[in-house]
């Protein structure tokens, strides 16, 4: 097979070869037109690019925004993520988006960390057609990580399987009055998934959704503990589904402080599978957490480094599974 050169790209996108190899090399300095043009002619021409080598003085920073920095879910995967990047010599810079799941609302607080970095992730975020323009203007190679996105590549987890499994576990356990443990914000997609796949499954074997208790509070240990507190105080429950580990390690500190047995009086079962879990014997759902930052950073490195940009952005979804310890 004839291999593809500069001459043949040139001659189908009615451009220089001296403009194709801009386009290669130095695609910023290339009208964004003629380096679509010039972008369609590789596609259809099947053209293998090699890779660029990230040169002296280029930016080798992944900004990570985030909503909230203080789960350990998160510090879990901000923590996977330098794992990944260092062999790569890029550095990660986090950016605290205190709260605020809007990535356009948060650009237009403070966008000045886009000058900082040349990639990025975005984790519970949920990006707009604007904040992606912005970022494209920018060159800013991005991923985001468990929301689903249009515009950029995205790893998500399959919380509505992951609910679903956690119910049928406990179920064939022999579990018959469950209680949930939440935290503010029920319409998380997120969270909502995972509710809804429990209660969809518990529905299954003949318990309605509205008999099964819920609390809500924040997303601390220290939430966890005082919603379990209430909800054993009206409800006699033999275990209780808390849809993050942070959740569930305050459930378990409470039941030990007051001399109730795991799992004996109550079981407890958690969702994220955090590396406390383990040292904690706590039953969960694992979410697979180093394999989706090496995921992310696989896909930001080799979108760094190729010359053909991807065409359509990719998903890859991860099921949680779960993981049988002592609290169940």
């Amino acid at each position: 097979m004839k291999r593809v050169g500069l001459k043949d790209i040139a001659r189908l996108s009615g451009v220089s070869i001296s403009t194709v190899s801009r386009v290669v090399n130095e695609p910023d300095q290339v009208h964004s037109e003629t380096r679509d043009a010039v972008y369609q002619a590789m596609r259809e021409l099947e053209y293998q690019p090699g890779y660029r080598e990230n040169r002296g003085g280029e930016r080798a920073v992944l900004g990570i925004i985030t909503p909230q920095i203080n789960t350990e879910f998160s510090m879990d995967l901000i923590v996977a993520l330098e794992q990944e990047l260092a062999p790569h010599g890029v550095y990660p810079l986090l950016i605290n988006s205190r709260n605020e799941h809007s990535l356009s609302v948060q650009l237009s607080r403070d966008s000045s960390w886009t000058d900082m970095v040349n990639m990025a992730v975005f984790i519970n975020m949920d990006v707009d057609e604007r904040s992606f323009h912005f970022l494209k203007e920018k060159h800013i190679h991005c991923a985001a990580v468990h929301s689903r996105c249009s515009f950029f590549f995205s790893v998500l987890n399959n919380n509505f399987l992951g609910g679903s499994d956690a119910a049928e576990y406990l179920w064939n356990r022999g579990y018959r009055r469950p209680g949930l443990i939440l935290w503010h914000d029920e319409n998380n997609p997120v969270q909502s998934d995972r509710i809804t796949g429990f209660l969809k499954s518990m529905e299954g074997h003949g318990l309605p959704s509205a008999s099964i208790p819920r609390e809500y509070s924040s997303m601390t240990a220290a939430g966890g503990a005082s919603s379990t507190e209430r909800i054993l105080k009206d409800h006699d429950l033999d275990v209780l589904f808390y849809t993050s580990d942070t959740m569930a390690i305050g459930g378990l500190e409470y039941c030990r402080e007051h001399k109730i047995r795991i799992p004996e009086d109550i079981a407890i079962m958690g969702f994220d599978d955090i590396r406390m879990a383990s040292s904690l014997n706590l039953t969960t759902m694992k979410q697979f957490i180093p394999a989706k930052a090496k995921t992310v950073v696989d896909h930001l490195i080799q979108s760094r480094d190729s010359v053909l940009p991807a065409e359509y952005p990719g998903e890859v979804t991860m099921t949680p599974v779960l993981v049988e310890r002592q609290t169940t």
